[in-house]
Formats: structure tokens, C-alpha cells, sequence
């Protein structure tokens, strides 16, 4: 693979090539990937999504759980439930060698070959909410571009609905929204407004999927994202130097050297009142449009640490950017490409040692017995075969539950106040109907001594130990409902649920079921 891109593309037919070549190699390694690796807990937990299909879950939008909703009805394999993982790169890098072949050729298979090289493409398979929004926001991108070229009506109204499929994939995608509608009113022009209204009202569907279903359903998005998982967020020195190292490993040196060249150029045009290209340019709509995303990340974080998947949305606009920019200079078009193939190798190298070593090479971790749940889940969930039907099974987790619910085949719920994230088991298990039953919790953490007492008639204690890991059951017979609601229901009411008053007062799942006499409303 080094070997291609290391070639210039001296023609538009060894940059086809090169792209046919890449192409085949690294769908094979992520194939071959998808099929090995255990799935992860992001996964399980949006697995348990498809399961359930709704309009909304707890912490994000639904797409991902709609797409594992028609996958998981085919097949459970993690081959096929990864397949949107390892189609999506491969869509957004056709479209990108589609939108610039008019343009030129050479160059298109190049920018194709960038965007199946960069990192994530080249060797991510985990199937999450990054993935739908990965494609409707590259595909809007892209559609924005042509709108502005042709300024017909229906084109900005396919971006608007592109927008739509993002929004409905994270929330993040309000990133490009801002983008988009920042460069509609930079020197605004008659066609740029109209263009952005119809934008908008594209967009509008999936913005009302989302606040109808978030209205009768505790607002949890909301409560999720601006509330409750920002309890305890402050400003650290190591969340900047976090974001910068994350920008310049997801985007490569190439990219953001290219970047520092620009701005260099611009602030030097600037002070010299030189005539700086004009913002209706394609190189000056992009730069808007991975911008101000990049922009707002950065004064996130002197409040929170930046997740390295929160920017892999916005890698195609940069790329498109770059290769733009280097049109015709294939000496650095050929340097990038040649760093991207080589760092790719790297990833697949480090990649294949990883798993050539025995898991108890890592028995020294502090998270060793969730890894060892997450790779040898099936060994755990025979260990707990013996527990039949009529025993509910537990975790006190969300990761946990959903890892060993895919590993066991049967559905683990979440006992206990949990934490912020990932609360979607509050919606689908209703501890009502639990009163008197019988629930082992799988620990792989410590616990305090008579924590579970006070919740059940009697409670035994057991533990298995796999590979060097320990696993404590708390076997729990007779569930005292009333207790456990008191206690730990309307700890979690107090916590998650205390909505501010300033959103609509709608219906709520949590307290409509376990404190109709109180509200959720602070």
C-alpha cells in the first residue's frame, strides 16, 4: 500500500489505480477486522438500540439504532452490524472522486485516495453514532458545494435534508449547521439567503423528529448533553494540548502544516492589503465549513476534554480543502499521500501485535476485568448459564450490561443509580414489574459490604474468576420494589431527572412510572 502512494500521479489513470489499489487493501484489512475484534460497549450499547427501535434514545439521535434495527434483522454477526463502519469510507470517497472528476480527474482519485487513507478511514470498523453522521455530513458538504454552483432551489433543499439524516445521527452535525449558515451571512447576497432558507426548512424534519419525541420523553438529550454529563467540567491546561494533538493525528502533519501555511498567508495578505480570495470561493466555503466546527471545539475545551471521534465528521471538508489547494502541485498531494499510506501500515502493525498477545499480557491494567469482559464475554456468559429464565440478570453498568447482554444472548439490565451516560435502560426496564423477583448482578468492580442488602429478602454471594480476572455475583432473591424505588429510584430521579423549568413541561417516562404524585420539573 506504501509502495502506491508513494507513486506521484503523473496521470489520471495511475491515480485511478492507486485508488482501486488502496481501496482494495484497506476493505480487506477492515474487513478481516470487523470479523475479529470483540464488540465493544458503544456497540453493545447501540445494538440494544436496534433491538428496540424508537424515534429517540436516552443520549443521542436515532439513526444508528434505525440502521442496527434493519441489520440486526438479517444477522447479529459483527461482520454484517459493522457493515455501515466499513461502507461509509468507501461511500464518502466515491462521491468525493465523483464531485471533482469534472474538475480533474487526476486530482479526484488523489482526494478519493485521501479520504480512504486518513485516520479512522484507513482502519476504524466500530460501529457507533459517528458513522451515519460521518456520511450525511460529508454528503452535505458536498451538496452544498454543488448548490452554490448550480443555486438551483432543489439542490439547497437536498443539502437541508442531508442536514436532516445528520441531525438525526448527533448533534454534533449543529456544527456544520453553524457552518453553513456562518457563511450564508458572511457578505450576504440575495441567492446565499434564499439558499440558506431552504436549508433550513429541509433540515426542518429532523430537527422535529427530535424535540416532538425529546418532549414526551424527559427531555433526555437535552438533560444528557447540557446537563448531566457536564456535572464536574472545568477548565484543565491538558484538555487544549488534548484537542491540538487530537486535531493533528485525525487530520495528519500534511493537512494541518497546509493549514498553518494558509492562515500565514492570509494574515500577511491582510496586513499588507493585498486582495484576499473572495468567500464564495469552494477553497473559502470549505474553510467555513470545517472551520467553524474546529473553531467551536476548541472553546469547548476549556470546559471539557474532546473526543477524538467528536471531529472524524469533519475530515472531509478539510481534505477537500487541502486538495484543492494543492491542485496541480503533486509534489505535496504525493507527500501526503505517502505519510497517510505509511501511518495507515503503522495502525494495521500496532493493530496485529496487539492481538497476537495474550490477554493476560495486560493483567497488571486497572481496567483488566472489563477488558477480559469485552474479550471473552462468550467463556463469562457460560459461567452464568446455570441462572435460567426466571432470574433476571444484572450489571451495575450500562457497559457491562449491554457487553454481556450481546455476549449471553439474553438481556442484562442496569441495577443500581448508574451513572450519567448511556441511561437508555431506564426506558426499557421497569423495576414494577421486577417486585419479588430473583436478580444475579455481575460485579467487576469492588463493592461496599451490605450494599445490596437492604433491596432484597436475602442476598448470597459467589464469584468467578477467568483468566485472571474476578467476577463477584450478587445473587439477589426477592426484590423489594418499594425499597429499591425509594432508595435508589428517586436517587436517580433527583439526579437525572430534575428538569429546569425552562424546558416545556411534557411527559416523562421515569416519573410517570415510579412517582406519578411528583414531577420531574425542578
Amino acid at each position: 500500500m506504501a509502495d502506491f502512494t508513494a507513486r506521484r500521479f503523473a496521470s489520471a489513470e495511475i491515480s485511478r489505480q492507486t485508488f482501486l489499489a488502496v481501496l482494495a487493501v484497506t476493505f480487506a484489512l477492515r474487513l478481516a477486522l470487523a470479523a475479529i475484534l470483540p464488540i465493544t460497549g458503544d456497540e453493545a450499547y447501540f445494538l440494544s438500540w436496534g433491538q428496540y427501535p424508537d424515534w429517540g434514545f436516552y443520549d443521542h439521535p436515532p439513526m444508528v439504532g434505525w440502521w442496527l434495527a434493519a441489520l440486526a434483522a438479517i444477522s447479529e454477526h459483527m461482520v454484517v452490524l459493522r457493515a455501515p463502519a466499513l461502507l461509509v469510507p468507501v461511500v464518502l470517497a466515491g462521491t468525493v472522486v465523483a464531485a471533482l472528476r469534472s474538475r480533474d480527474e487526476r486530482l479526484a482519485w488523489a482526494t478519493g485516495t485521501m479520504v480512504l487513507l486518513v485516520p479512522l478511514n484507513s482502519w476504524n470498523v466500530a460501529i457507533t453514532t459517528d458513522i451515519p453522521l460521518m456520511l450525511f455530513a460529508g454528503l452535505t458538504v458536498l451538496m452544498y458545494l454543488r448548490s452554490l454552483r448550480t443555486g438551483r432551489g432543489i439542490d439547497f433543499l437536498i443539502t437541508g435534508l442531508l442536514l436532516a439524516g445528520a441531525l438525526l445521527s448527533k448533534y454534533f452535525a449543529g456544527m456544520l449547521a453553524f457552518g453553513i449558515a456562518a457563511h450564508a451571512l458572511w457578505r450576504p447576497s440575495p441567492r446565499k439567503l434564499r439558499g440558506l432558507a431552504l436549508v433550513i426548512i429541509g433540515s426542518l424534519p429532523g430537527a422535529a423528529i427530535q424535540i416532538a419525541w425529546n418532549w414526551q420523553n424527559c427531555w433526555p438529550n437535552v438533560m444528557f448533553n447540557l446537563v448531566n454529563r457536564n456535572e464536574g467540567a472545568g477548565w484543565a491546561w491538558r484538555n487544549p494540548l488534548l484537542y491540538l494533538v487530537s486535531l493533528a493525528y485525525l487530520l495528519s502533519p500534511p493537512l494541518l502544516m497546509e493549514m498553518a501555511r494558509a492562515a500565514r498567508a492570509w494574515f500577511s495578505a491582510r496586513r499588507s492589503g493585498a486582495v484576499v480570495a473572495p468567500d464564495g470561493a469552494e477553497r473559502g466555503v470549505l474553510v467555513w465549513l470545517f472551520g467553524i466546527p474546529f473553531a467551536l471545539f476548541a472553546v469547548l475545551t476549556l470546559g471539557k476534554t474532546i473526543g477524538l471521534h467528536w471531529l472524524a465528521s469533519f475530515v472531509v471538508p478539510a481534505v477537500l480543502w487541502f486538495a484543492l489547494r494543492r491542485a496541480g502541485c503533486d509534489q505535496r498531494m504525493t507527500g501526503a499521500l505517502r505519510f497517510l499510506g505509511w501511518f495507515a501500515l503503522a495502525h494495521y502493525l500496532l493493530i496485529a501485535t496487539l492481538l497476537a498477545l495474550p490477554t493476560e499480557t495486560f493483567r497488571s491494567w486497572k481496567s483488566y476485568p472489563s477488558l477480559v469482559m469485552t474479550v471473552h464475554g462468550p467463556e463469562l456468559a457460560q459461567a452464568l448459564a446455570g441462572y435460567g429464565p426466571e432470574v433476571t440478570l444484572a450489571s451495575n453498568g450500562y457497559s457491562a450490561a449491554v457487553t454481556m447482554s450481546y455476549s449471553a444472548g439474553r438481556r442484562f439490565i442496569v441495577f443500581g443509580p448508574g451513572s450519567s451516560h448511556a441511561r437508555h435502560d431506564d426506558i426499557l426496564t421497569d423495576f414494577r414489574a421486577l417486585a419479588g423477583r430473583d436478580i444475579v448482578i455481575v460485579r467487576k468492580d469492588n463493592f461496599k459490604p451490605g450494599e445490596y442488602e437492604p433491596y432484597f429478602d436475602r442476598v448470597t454471594y459467589r464469584s468467578v474468576t477467568l483468566r485472571g480476572a474476578r467476577f463477584d455475583l450478587v445473587e439477589g432473591h426477592g426484590l423489594r420494589y418499594e425499597a429499591y424505588r425509594d432508595a435508589v429510584l428517586d436517587q436517580v430521579r433527583q439526579h437525572f431527572y430534575q428538569l429546569p423549568g425552562w424546558l416545556p413541561r411534557g411527559q416523562c417516562y421515569f416519573c410517570n412510572r415510579y412517582f406519578p404524585e411528583r414531577q420531574c420539573h425542578r
